[in-house]
């Protein structure tokens, strides 16, 4: 579990009320993978389920390899930006130097998880 930084509470803020203004504005595009970008976000509704919405969070003061990859819910959207919601669950890149941060369980780092094609069968780089 990871803290929610007030500078991602701050981007949701702005998320939740973009959302809001698309519902009655159909100029407010939200729904391609880079359409929203506020404070330290950039996403948008780009897949269909329970989680529609995806984000790349670039936290305050990180590093080059510092990077949150977020599914979220538009309710999750709301619960962080009000501040319900204090922590969410992410799973780490397997290397303790990087700081990419992942929603999803299956996700994998591509600095340092990943397979090298080029290997021979059963080999893996990183």
């Amino acid at each position: 579990m990871v803290s929610i930084p007030d500078h991602l509470r701050d981007g949701m803020r702005e998320v939740h009320q973009l959302l809001q203004d698309a519902e009655n504005d159909p100029d407010i595009a939200v729904d391609y993978d880079d359409a929203i970008q506020v404070s330290g976000l950039c996403g948008g509704r780009y897949r269909t389920g329970k989680r529609p919405f995806g984000f790349t969070y670039y936290p305050e003061n990180g590093g080059k390899r510092d990077r949150w990859y977020l599914t979220l819910h538009p309710l999750e959207i709301e619960d962080i930006a009000d501040g319900v919601m204090k922590e969410i669950k992410l799973y780490c890149c397997t290397s303790r130097d990087c700081g990419m941060k992942f929603q999803e369980a299956d996700e994998h780092c591509f600095y340092c998880d990943y397979t090298d094609d080029s290997a021979p069968h059963g080999s893996a780089a990183g």
